[in-house]
């Protein structure tokens, strides 16, 4: 049964999430969790069962959505896929730099939720959206001519090398894949096949952790 019906989950995210820009990605408000929301202590809630990742506008997104802004040749009049979208930032960047169509994909219901009330938030129409597991996807996808980008993803080597093996599939077929990461440890399984493209200073309270974040390119 569909978790929408059962929590009202759109209303909850809009309700219980503050609207945020940040400071390297201005042109984009998102709802997010922060210190000042109920919801940032609580994890007794359904929309919180799984990790919030959706919560938080991650350095490697924001990365990405500036590359993005900053260089619409990438996606305009192509197809877009912002796989572990998240909060859809990537996706939203796209959408505004007129990319042919944004397909946004995450294997939580709930990213996918905040995601339409995010595009909606920036007076965009609603992308395709999924919840499949395209790394896990046994059959060869139909994805060529698109721009790919992956933002955050390389928390453990598991991850790491599945991406390796999905991005050396799909990269020959006139895909363009990005990478945005501040310098996680996952990073270093993939480093012979990438090409650093751009560099941010990053600075957010959310994520103090890191200070400078990267956008990367696979190579064929």
């Amino acid at each position: 049964s569909g978790i929408n019906a059962e929590y009202g989950i759109t209303n909850n995210l809009s309700d219980n999430t503050r609207i945020k820009r940040k400071s390297l990605v201005p042109e984009i408000k998102l709802h997010l969790l922060d210190k000042t929301c109920p919801w940032y202590y609580k994890r007794n809630v359904p929309e919180l069962a799984n990790d919030p990742f959706w919560s938080v506008f991650w350095p490697g997104g924001q990365a990405l959505s500036r590359f993005v802004l900053d260089n619409a040749s990438i996606v305009k009049g192509r197809s877009v896929i912002d796989m572990g979208c998240g909060c859809g930032a990537t996706g939203i960047a796209a959408a505004k730099s007129e990319a042919k169509v944004v397909l946004c994909n995450d294997i939580d219901e709930c990213a996918i939720e905040a995601v339409k009330i995010n595009f909606m938030l920036n007076k965009l129409d609603c992308p395709s959206l999924s919840t499949e597991n395209l790394l896990d996807s046994v059959d060869l996808l139909n994805i060529e001519n698109s721009t790919i980008f992956l933002g955050d993803m390389f928390y453990d080597e598991t991850i790491a090398k599945k991406i390796v093996s999905w991005c050396l599939k799909y990269t020959g077929q006139r895909n363009s894949i990005f990478i945005g990461d501040p310098g996680r440890w996952g990073l270093d399984f993939i480093r012979d096949h990438i090409s650093q493209v751009a560099e941010y200073q990053i600075d957010d309270e959310d994520c103090d952790e890191f200070r400078t974040v990267a956008v990367y390119q696979f190579k064929c």
